[in-house]
């Protein structure tokens, strides 16, 4: 079973990681961390085509948040922005500098932040044993406010209660019989462990408690979307839609969590 993590939410944590001038990451590490398997991701701007590095530099000044809409939740961005991460399910939302805090200046005078929303939009190729994906952000104006974010507490607590909603469902469904590659993942479910896949793309030195976060969530989620591709041991509708109601409601907490953990502003001098 693949634990990833979407491409915002990775952007949104490497910005943050980027933003203090002694750390060790580098602009190229974060770079190879998105991108990972893609082919090279493009940029596309208002004023034409841009790079993703200077997005994410150009990220750095402002607050920060990935953001992870589904159809039937409430959901903050509104006009082009806002359909585009509808439809894609996932946006880099970058909100101009708190007040008191400086903004930065790019190379061309400039200022080299302000509000903007970039979208993903993947088209995949290949075959399940040799995949492939064309990565192409696009980037909006606005997100003039940050979107509204769980605090890592909150986060937490939403994603403890869903992992009871989860087993609780798992169990009924005995999704573990019937997707034997399940159940390790299953039983690892509670574990913040991070796999190996996974950490190579995290920034080094990230705070132990976005990670253990960060960790949970992806775990739910994947484990989510394996429990959809089937009703298990429902026996009749009503039993099914029970359960569909229930992984909705966790993967709602999964996403919350993700936008929690990729939440940052810029550090104060």
């Amino acid at each position: 079973m693949t634990i990833d993590v979407p491409r915002s939410v990775l952007a949104a944590l490497w910005v943050d990681a980027l933003r203090d001038p002694e750390a060790e990451p580098s602009v190229s590490d974060a770079l190879a961390a998105i991108v990972g398997e893609d082919e090279p991701h493009t940029v596309n701007t208002v004023d034409g085509a841009g790079s993703l590095a200077e997005l994410l530099l150009r990220a750095g000044g402002g607050q920060v948040a990935a953001v992870l809409p589904a159809p039937g939740e409430p959901f903050a961005l509104g006009g082009t922005a806002g359909e585009a991460a509808m439809e894609v399910g996932e946006a880099l939302v970058v909100s101009g500098p708190p007040a008191g805090l400086p903004v930065g200046v790019g190379s061309d005078g400039a200022a080299a932040t302000g509000s903007f929303v970039a979208v993903p939009f993947v088209t995949e190729f290949g075959s399940a044993l040799e995949p492939g994906a064309m990565v192409a952000w696009r980037v909006f104006g606005g997100a003039s406010r940050p979107p509204a974010v769980d605090s890592l507490g909150e986060a937490r607590a939403g994603l403890a209660e869903a992992l009871n909603v989860a087993i609780e469902a798992l169990s009924r469904m005995d999704v573990a019989r019937w997707r034997e590659e399940a159940a390790e993942e299953i039983s690892m479910l509670a574990s913040s462990v991070v796999p190996p896949a996974l950490e190579v793309r995290l920034p080094p030195g990230q705070d132990a408690r976005r990670t253990d976060l960060l960790v949970r969530a992806v775990r739910l989620t994947a484990i989510v979307e394996l429990a959809r591709t089937d009703d298990g041991a429902a026996v009749n509708a009503w039993q099914a839609d029970q359960r569909s109601a229930a992984l909705r409601h966790v993967a709602a907490a999964a996403r919350r969590a993700l936008t929690a953990a990729s939440a940052s502003a810029p550090r104060r001098a």
